[in-house]
């Protein structure tokens, strides 16, 4: 990543971060807005332990308790299905309990939350859950395991046909269950991979006869089909442990560089294009000194394009591109380098806003401002969020499984009609040969189009 040295702010600088900060503390405190949390369904580090109530009583009074909460803590929580049809499935969840073991009490539990249709309702995954150590993405209709612990190389790189005795297909239905039901295709292709490999999940399914082992079929490509027994580890080792793991790319492409990052930037010297990566949102000062390292590498190298890469942004704050970074881009139109020109006279474009299946809540909306503000082109994937949108999510505690419920307490309208997803202006896909060799078809895209004559 290209170093830059930071100036020393201006007082006047320093009077105008510290004007919009004000601004939007007081802006929060008279209109309420709450910034987007992180909304993605992996395991939060704030997320207590699971424990197993000891009788059906407990369980009764946690499915009890999160059912009379969610409609008071929730803006809206019939949007998608009537209170009959809710009270319904709770009356058979309540009755069933007797007779089911604890992790197919847990799906129902999560099945009635995501009945409920937006994706920032939701039950968090507990750290002490387990998964089984691969990783896998949606290339089309086929599952392929892009990542693996190291015992189990054999896996790498193949598809995934069947768990136990179920099908990959029927799999995927089954764990759509416990996907927010009102989100689009692309959010459930995002994150059912993360759900066909969490143990208990799959043992609550039926899928796993039981959870402390899995049997998958993998096929390679010369069609030959094969089994492994796989054994989990929990969820709060998981990260760590991935360091280890094999991948099937060949090379890491720039957009996946950096993951842990919430921020970062290169200039792309022979290109003349600054990559920003934007994955989350730092805290306001954080990113203020971030900005204003790149912009001043835009200020004072030859740029040509600006590229902002939204694809792993799940969303987490708005406010810090609306705040932060538009504004200051947009003075840049008067500018020789004109990032943020109408698109009438910004042919070829300067700012390109990359999206995709993982990007979603926050994340849409700063796809839609850059858009909309600042005449950004939007390529890559349709995004996993709905432009209109529940969020603002709060959450609450069980009392006795400990099982983190959030649900959504605004709704945003951001656009006039209401679509799955927010649509690229170029659309293109990662396939599996591009992902082999590490090759970034986005980005070779965008480095492709004409330049000002």
């Amino acid at each position: 990543m290209q170093q830059t040295t930071t100036p020393t702010p201006s007082g006047a600088r320093f009077r105008y971060v510290l004007a919009i900060l004000i601004s939007g503390i007081l802006l929060a405190a008279i209109t309420g807005v709450i910034v987007y949390r992180r909304s993605g369904l992996s395991v939060s580090a704030q997320v207590p332990m699971f424990v197993a109530p000891s009788n059906e009583l407990g369980w009764k009074q946690d499915l009890h308790y999160m059912t009379a909460e969610i409609p008071r803590r929730h803006i809206n929580a019939f949007h998608t299905l009537t209170r009959a049809q809710f009270d319904r499935v709770v009356s058979e969840l309540d009755s069933a309990i007797p007779t089911l073991d604890k992790d197919q009490i847990l799906v129902g539990l999560m099945r009635i939350t995501t009945m409920l249709g937006d994706g920032h309702t939701r039950i968090a995954i507990p750290p002490n859950f387990h998964s089984f150590p691969l990783e896998a993405y949606w290339f089309g209709n086929t599952l392929r395991v892009t990542k693996v612990a190291p015992q189990y190389r054999r896996a790498l790189g193949t598809r995934v046909v069947q768990i136990e005795d179920t099908s990959i297909e029927d799999s995927y239905k089954a764990i759509r269950t416990l996907i927010p039901q009102g989100e689009n295709d692309l959010w459930v292709r995002r994150f059912s991979p993360l759900f066909l490999v969490c143990a208990e999940l799959l043992h609550g399914l039926r899928i796993l006869p039981i959870a402390n082992r899995g049997r998958y079929m993998f096929e390679d490509d010369t069609g030959n089909r094969f089994w492994v027994d796989l054994e989990p580890l929990p969820e709060s080792q998981r990260e760590a442990d991935e360091l280890r793991w094999l991948s099937a790319a060949k090379i890491e492409p720039l957009y996946m560089q950096q993951p842990n990052k919430d921020v970062w930037f290169s200039y792309l010297e022979a290109n003349q294009t600054v990559f920003f990566k934007f994955n989350r949102a730092p805290g306001y000062w954080d990113f203020y000194r971030f900005s204003q390292r790149l912009l001043e590498v835009m200020d004072h190298r030859p740029v040509r394009r600006l590229v902002i890469d939204l694809r792993h942004n799940q969303g987490g704050d708005f406010t810090k591109i609306r705040w932060l970074f538009l504004p200051r881009l947009v003075e840049r139109r008067y500018r020789r380098q004109c990032f943020a020109c109408p698109r009438e006279i910004n042919r070829p474009s300067h700012l390109y806003v990359v999206i995709g299946r993982e990007t979603y809540s926050a994340g849409v909306m700063n796809a839609l401002e850059l858009r909309d503000e600042a005449s950004a082109l939007l390529v890559g994937e349709p995004t996993g969020g709905r432009p209109n949108a529940y969020g603002e999510d709060r959450s609450f505690t069980l009392p006795n499984s400990h099982l983190v419920v959030s649900v959504s307490t605004r709704y945003y309208r951001l656009v006039q009609e209401n679509t799955a997803s927010l649509l690229p202006d170029q659309e293109i896909d990662l396939s599996w040969p591009d992902f082999l060799v590490g090759r970034d078809p986005v980005l070779e895209w965008v480095l492709a189009q004409p330049e000002d004559p």
